[in-house]
């Protein structure tokens, strides 16, 4: 069977939407890695809920397909993102399918390390994760931390693919800079602050940004918040609020700005933070701290510092030094097309459909 005989569905989210955006990182791999599978040859239809109820070509071999048109029976391949895109599957009866392979988060039975969802969310997930455990061919998860945790819960698996996150092979040139009406050095911090399911974790991080970007500020330097969450606790003159930008429009807010931010969920963690590939990605001198498990990426790109985790004081004083520094930016920016694009991520889930499917 060759790779355009092969049918591929890909399924996040199954709320209405009036028209689907790659703004937060999950619809950002969502849509990465549907077009990766779909440059190697294989019909990828993503199952969307839009207000057009249309399908809608988006590149060869890639479709978007609303899920009043979605029967699972006729695709070879299901994809699922996190414990929501499973549900989206199970509402439309296909959580039968032999071949699901399902990307998913971690969350533990019981008081797990580095696990940060709390009460009703984190009981919810969970029964997701068991059916998921239940009913997928195969599981991915992001870091051999992950697998860890998982196997911690259900024992041992042959059937655990690492597939950490990516970035784009080509991404826009240089256009306008964003900060220009901004006078000093530009500190950004780029992604989800999340909201009430994952509570504590907004809270600390909403204090954090705002210790940083009021200590920052007496130096001549500005923090720029770029995103979505639960805003409530965000001081507007210590933090500049600039809402969440669309992925293809994001690079110029990266390419333009002096030092990209990275903050742990606490002092273990299990989650990989994906921003970091994306500041990279740009040339963008990182400063994260301690606990983020894929801070080696800086280490091995040379671009930035890691600080010890919940230390403001170090971290203002790394962000000092990453402003000013002159950087091989290049140097990362190869590294990183050398060994983390999207391309390469998908020859993992490449090489078991083969196998199936030869």
């Amino acid at each position: 069977m060759g790779k355009k005989e092969i049918k591929i569905a890909t399924i996040y989210i199954s709320r209405k939407i009036d028209k689907f955006q790659a703004v937060t990182m999950d619809t950002v791999r969502w849509l990465r890695i549907s077009e990766a599978l779909a440059r190697l040859g294989y019909s990828v239809d993503m199952i969307t809920n839009e207000s057009s109820q249309k399908i809608i070509p988006m590149a060869p071999n890639l479709r978007r397909v609303p899920f009043k048109q979605f029967d699972w029976h006729d695709y070879h391949v299901i994809k699922t993102l996190f414990q929501e895109g499973f549900r989206s599957l199970e509402r439309v009866g296909g959580s039968r399918h032999p071949f699901i392979i399902s990307k998913t988060t971690v969350v533990g039975s019981h008081n797990m390390d580095a696990i940060y969802f709390y009460g009703w969310h984190r009981w919810r997930l969970f029964q997701i994760q068991k059916r998921i455990n239940k009913n997928a061919r195969y599981i991915t998860l992001a870091n051999p931390l992950g697998k860890k945790l998982w196997q911690q819960e259900f024992g041992k698996k042959d059937n655990i693919l690492i597939v950490p996150s990516g970035v784009d092979n080509n991404i826009p040139a240089r256009r306008k800079n964003p900060y220009e009406h901004f006078e000093g050095k530009i500190v950004v911090y780029i992604g989800n602050i999340y909201g009430p399911m994952q509570r504590k974790v907004n809270l600390q991080w909403q204090h954090r940004l705002n210790e940083i970007g009021s200590a920052i500020q007496a130096r001549g330097i500005d923090l720029c918040f770029i995103g979505e969450g639960k805003l409530d606790k965000l001081d507007p003159h210590a933090v500049r609020y600039l809402g969440p930008v669309e992925n293809e429009k994001l690079w110029d807010y990266q390419y333009f700005a002096n030092c990209g931010l990275v903050l742990a969920l606490g002092e273990k963690q299990n989650f990989e933070s994906s921003k970091i590939y994306y500041y990279l990605r740009s040339g963008l001198p990182v400063v994260s701290e301690s606990p983020v498990p894929n801070n080696n990426l800086i280490k091995e790109a040379k671009l930035g510092f890691i600080a010890p985790y919940n230390d403001t004081v170090k971290m203002i004083e790394l962000i000092e030094l990453a402003v000013k520094k002159k950087w091989q930016k290049k140097l990362a920016v190869d590294y990183m097309l050398k060994n983390h694009t999207w391309d390469q991520r998908v020859q993992i889930y490449d090489k078991i459909i083969e196998k199936e499917f030869s």
